[in-house]
């Protein structure tokens, strides 16, 4: 058992006892409901480790306290990443690359890289979309085949300006992004703005939709077309699918005990 789950269970028994209520049962928890049993499909039964249903518990909570792209945050998420089933690594991949891009945070989306790189089912790398997140990767810091023109200039240029905001040199990020979205309005005649997305472009977020755009990511790495994201849902769900993807590998998983933290 990691030393976050180690924690968050001395947390648990410290609160348990300063009310001086009785210990909690441990629920029987069935993994046909994946890790969010108000959104229960009936599913294969699988039963991920300990640490998958904590560390959904954990980001979950930080979401709904606005605190998922905090340094404190991401430290934690080392570990879960680190500690997760492939099942879980692959929910993770792109709902954590999204949150990244919308908060504006590199922290989130290196965690996201992580996840994705830890995932080497390939039913799983589909259920959860981890191409998808993995290209996203690769536009942000090696980007598409080079070129001398104006276009793989001032995409080289918004790579440096990813690099500059994920060494928290935000301001000169700025800069050097503004300089590289003036150079491809003038040097580059088949770039255009990036789709409609909810990301503020007043942000540090929309900085990072501009490079995703500009070095050819997939739209759904910056949110095109959509509204804000539901990381913990979104986890749930690719979590779910990822469960009837490893079905025809393994029809039942024994059922666990776990005391799952929940967020009123």
């Amino acid at each position: 058992m990691s030393k976050f789950i180690k924690l968050c269970t001395a947390l648990a028994l410290a609160a348990a006892c300063a009310h001086e209520s009785p210990p909690p049962v441990a629920n029987q928890r069935n993994w046909e409901q994946g890790l969010d049993s108000e959104h229960a499909p009936q599913i294969a039964p699988l039963g991920p480790l300990e640490n998958d249903q904590f560390a959904y518990d954990f980001i979950r909570r930080r979401e709904r306290e606005h605190a998922l792209g905090t340094k404190a945050t991401a430290a934690d998420l080392d570990e879960i990443v680190n500690n997760s089933s492939q099942v879980l690594a692959s929910a993770l991949a792109l709902p954590l690359f999204r949150a990244g891009v919308y908060l504006g945070s590199p922290r989130l989306i290196e965690k996201a890289c992580t996840a994705g790189q830890r995932v080497t089912n390939s039913a799983l790398r589909a259920s959860g979309n981890v191409e998808a997140a993995l290209q996203g990767c690769s536009a942000l810091t090696t980007g598409t085949k080079p070129t001398n023109d104006g276009c793989g200039e001032g995409q080289a240029k918004l790579r440096e300006a990813y690099s500059l905001l994920a060494a928290e040199k935000a301001q000169d990020a700025g800069h050097a992004a503004a300089d590289a979205v003036r150079m491809l309005r003038d040097r580059c005649s088949k770039m255009g703005a990036p789709l409609r997305s909810p990301v503020d472009p007043s942000t540090r977020g929309f900085l990072i939709v501009w490079v995703l755009h500009a070095n050819d990511a997939p739209p759904v790495t910056f949110l095109a077309g959509e509204t804000a994201p539901s990381t913990a849902e979104a986890i749930n769900d690719a979590f779910l699918r990822g469960v009837q993807a490893v079905r025809p590998m393994s029809s039942a998983l024994p059922r666990g005990e776990v005391h799952a933290e929940r967020s009123p």
